[in-house]
């Protein structure tokens, strides 16, 4: 199987998944956004998808039509504020020089997540990005979901692009922190990094293929015996 990172092809064993808000960032972007934009309880609705009652999808579209009005410049302004893991920027680099395929999955929006690897110089292809994007009309956010609508309910469904790579007999590594992680992770990883102390950990605990981290450097070191 051939995978394009910086425009050159090659064989993949691995396929490394990567949830990106509180992940790769050290801040969860749209929880930031939103505190900020509005003063309603969008957090509300987290709870009702932490008890099954919604899925991330409905949430997501209630949760941000609670502002009722921003500027391009708020958002960046707010954007620019949010800060990569340093580990996670030796870890990609690591990725690279060995060839392995690495693709964002996430909740969340493709514009701040270009705007926030290109603040941080991080060059990582557009096509090796999996996520739902957001416009401004009127000064009201609209959401654009990047893929149907599941019977999970996911704002995007990270299962259906795993699966896609899981078809083609590679290894999986997913690595995560939260709700809507479990999913793809729970049924079609063959290893798990999931962050310490969070939904992703706490619910998988227990799981053979589970690792916990802090940082990326526990990943690197790991993923250097396996490879």
């Amino acid at each position: 199987m051939f995978f394009c990172c910086s425009n050159k092809p090659f064989t993949m064993e691995y396929v490394i998944f990567c949830d990106f808000d509180g992940t790769i960032t050290l801040q969860d972007t749209g929880k930031k956004l939103l505190n900020a934009l509005t003063d309603k309880d969008w957090q509300y609705y987290d709870k009702l998808v932490i008890n099954g009652s919604i899925g991330t999808r409905a949430a997501l579209v209630k949760q941000w039509g609670m502002i009722d009005y921003t500027t391009l410049d708020e958002i960046n302004s707010i954007v620019d504020s949010i800060k990569i893991d340093p580990s996670f920027i030796k870890f990609y680099e690591w990725i690279k020089e060995n060839k392995l395929g690495f693709i964002i999955v996430s909740d969340g929006f493709e514009a701040y997540i270009k705007r926030i690897l290109w603040k941080h110089q991080i060059d990582i292809p557009e096509d090796q990005i999996k996520a739902n994007d957001m416009s401004l009309i009127n000064n009201k956010i609209k959401l654009q979901f990047l893929t149907e609508q599941c019977e999970h309910g996911c704002a995007n469904c990270k299962y259906s692009h795993v699966r896609k790579f899981k078809a083609e007999n590679v290894r999986i590594v997913y690595i995560g922190d939260g709700l809507s992680d479990i999913f793809p992770a729970k049924e079609l990883a063959d290893i798990i990094f999931a962050k310490e102390g969070e939904d992703l950990a706490n619910k998988l605990q227990g799981d053979k293929r589970l690792h916990t981290f802090s940082d990326f450097e526990k990943i690197k070191t790991e993923m250097e015996n396996v490879v």
